[in-house]
């Protein structure tokens, strides 16, 4: 519910394409993200070697590639996503300094700007180092007062719909614009970003793979839980297409010069300064509560590893008066500091490309395990043979692939990438994990 059009970054979307990006909204959630929510929720097991109906998260996952490749590979798996959802964090700070900016300008010094996203950074972490009870019920309340507005501006846009036209452009190489960046026209051949349409659009959508883990904690989940991820990816692409759609047939400012921020000018021109400041907030919000979520969650995640000796043993420290896992945010804090510098495309890439070794391991593993582990029970099943359980997961593999090697063309973020992936690769060879560490991890249902 805190994702919105603009901490999705989908103004990029539209600038990268056209309003036809919203289509691939559905087409990556359904053809290239569903197999892979698919896969995560059968390969749970309800056994008494594969039982992972409670554990953490992305705790689970890793018990998963445990069995089907050993403690090293399982080791990777947790580390990936957890190193992959600390530089997530980063961006948030940036685009909630990037929601006033569209409105006030430009802050002009990119020293005053890295202090202000570092405080930014630390400021919305005292939520998790003051009491999960205040996350959650923060989460709540602020949901609500998030969506309201971009729910006005798509009414308002719809209303005020001055080109219908624009739904069938395409971005093209040539764009003129007159001397205050008003867009005049646009010829030549189509000039299509893919790297930044795919980026921005698996960013968006990755998150929703944790819905695969509840498969069994639902009744009867062969009947429901289909159900669950259709009526998810349609919710989902929603709240992002409506928005989209009313500012697109709107088209003031033209889609072709959108970026970061953009739906706070849009509001301004359309409901003026109230809805303009109401957005603008609720960008903000959105930002915050998206950090403070992820932040809670990278948290708890890397002290769970820290526990079974997965990880440094200071990271498994709880504060005495608010339990809280102190240490794990403040290492999270020290790599957003460092990374908060980089544009939002090289975040972007890094987390996603981080995102992707681990889900293509698991997909790999689901593979496996649905080969080696055929007649176990499992709370959902995905139908079919072997055969064409790999050909439905052909399009997602593909698209893993590509963001995984994505990253490699642009110098500071492959260099990073590869960075902590060594760091992985030589703490779990130098630790030589056991399989019994991970069993700590095998939480059975109460």
């Amino acid at each position: 519910m805190l994702s919105t059009p603009t901490s999705g970054r989908l103004e990029r979307c539209v600038e990268a394409l056209s309003d036809r990006s919203t289509s691939y909204l559905l087409v990556v959630r359904w053809l290239g993200l569903s197999p892979c929510f698919c896969s995560r929720s059968s390969s749970g097991c309800r056994s008494p070697t594969l039982q992972l109906n409670s554990a953490p998260r992305t705790l689970k996952t890793a018990i998963w590639v445990l069995n089907a490749f050993g403690p090293f590979w399982a080791f990777q798996t947790g580390y990936w996503a957890w190193v992959s959802g600390v530089i997530d964090n980063a961006i948030y700070p940036a685009l909630a300094v990037s929601s006033f900016t569209d409105v006030y300008g430009s802050i002009g010094s990119p020293t005053a700007e890295y202090f202000i996203k570092a405080a930014i950074a630390v400021v919305l972490a005292l939520p998790n180092l003051l009491g999960i009870q205040l996350v959650g019920n923060g989460m709540a309340g602020m949901s609500i007062f998030v969506m309201v507005p971009f729910v006005v501006l798509f009414i308002w846009g719809m209303v005020r719909a001055s080109d219908w036209g624009v739904l069938g452009e395409v971005r093209r190489s040539d764009i003129v614009y007159d001397a205050d960046g008003d867009f005049v026209s646009m010829s030549g051949s189509i000039d299509i970003d893919w790297s930044l349409l795919i980026n921005t659009l698996f960013w968006n959508f990755n998150g929703a793979v944790g819905m695969s883990v509840f498969g069994s904690e639902v009744k009867n989940p062969g009947h429901t839980y289909p159900r669950a991820l259709l009526l998810s990816v349609l919710l989902v692409a929603l709240t992002y297409l409506l928005p989209l759609f009313g500012s697109t047939v709107y088209n003031s400012p033209s889609w072709t010069t959108w970026e970061d921020g953009s739906f706070s000018g849009i509001a301004h021109a359309l409901g003026g300064t109230f809805l303009s400041t109401w957005v603008m907030l609720a960008t903000f919000c959105s930002n915050a509560g998206m950090y403070i979520a992820e932040l809670f969650c990278d948290s708890f995640q890397i002290m769970g590893m820290s526990q079974c000796g997965l990880a440094p043993a200071f990271l498994k420290a709880r504060n005495k008066r608010f339990n809280t896992p102190h240490n794990a945010v403040f290492a999270s804090l020290v790599v957003i500091f460092v990374l908060i510098q980089f544009d939002f495309e090289d975040i972007q890439n890094m987390t996603n490309a981080l995102s992707a070794f681990y889900q293509l391991l698991i997909l790999v593993a689901f593979v496996k395990l649905r080969y080696t582990h055929a007649d176990i029970d499992r709370p959902f099943k995905v139908p079919g043979r072997i055969s064409v359980i790999i050909v439905s997961l052909l399009i997602p593999a593909g698209l893993l692939v590509y963001i995984a090697v994505d990253v490699f063309f642009t110098l500071a973020p492959a260099m990073i990438v590869l960075g902590v992936t060594l760091v992985g690769i030589v703490y779990a060879w130098a630790k030589k994990f056991t399989r019994a560490q991970f069993q700590e991890l095998d939480i059975t249902e109460g």
